[in-house]
């Protein structure tokens, strides 16, 4: 039953850092362009992206109990 939790809660992780991700690629494509921190901004982004993405895939790790 764990096991199930952990691959839900990577999958919500999953789909978290991909909105989150997302959303940076929109901001960059939108404005980004015209400002000169655009593609710092994304950077930002893409490492807030990787967080949801860390915490879903530890937690699958450590419900999976193999």
């Amino acid at each position: 039953m764990a096991e199930r939790i952990g691959n839900v809660l990577y999958w919500l992780g999953c789909i978290i850092a991909a909105l989150v991700a997302g959303i940076g690629v929109f901001v960059y494509v939108a404005e980004g362009l015209g400002r000169s921190d655009g593609l710092m901004m994304l950077i930002v982004f893409l490492v807030l992206a990787a967080v949801p993405w860390l915490i879903g895939r530890a937690l699958r790790y450590v419900l999976s109990a193999t």
